[in-house]
């Protein structure tokens, strides 16, 4: 009976110091700590024709990125990357619509399609609607 009482104290002060590290800092203040990065930041090299030209590791660091259109919906995720022996890309291949894996389509996406975002996104150039339109591919 008598460990309920520190043990209690304990769950208090860790639930406490949990909350403490969930706050936010005001806008324009920056925080104690960076917020944690999932991928390395891709700012991937363009050439003249707008493909952008992605390193091995980039390229993986893609996989699995969103996949929005003009309109900021998020429309499915990047499921492989095609690249020349320059690095330049071909052709991007994403996953898209259905839900938890259940009825998606694999898409072929071209570089005069898209963009990489600072935040690792791939943004297209055409709306989540139109997205559906594009021709299916086999994966």
């Amino acid at each position: 009976m008598k460990w309920i009482v520190p043990a209690a104290t304990s769950m208090a002060l860790i639930a406490s110091s949990a909350a403490l590290a969930q706050t936010t800092s005001p806008s324009g203040t920056p925080s104690a700590t960076p917020p944690a990065a999932t991928a390395p930041s891709v700012q991937p090299k363009t050439t003249a024709d707008t493909a952008p030209m992605l390193t091995e590791k980039e390229a993986k660091a893609l996989i699995g990125a969103s996949v929005v259109g003009s309109d900021n919906e998020n429309v499915g995720e990047v499921a492989a990357i095609q690249r020349d022996s320059s690095g330049k890309v071909t052709e991007l291949h994403a996953d898209v619509g259905g839900f938890l894996g259940i009825g998606e389509s694999r898409v072929r996406i071209m570089p005069s399609q898209f963009t990489v975002t600072a935040d690792n996104k791939i943004k297209l150039n055409m709306t989540s609607e139109q997205v559906k339109t594009l021709p299916k591919i086999e994966s």
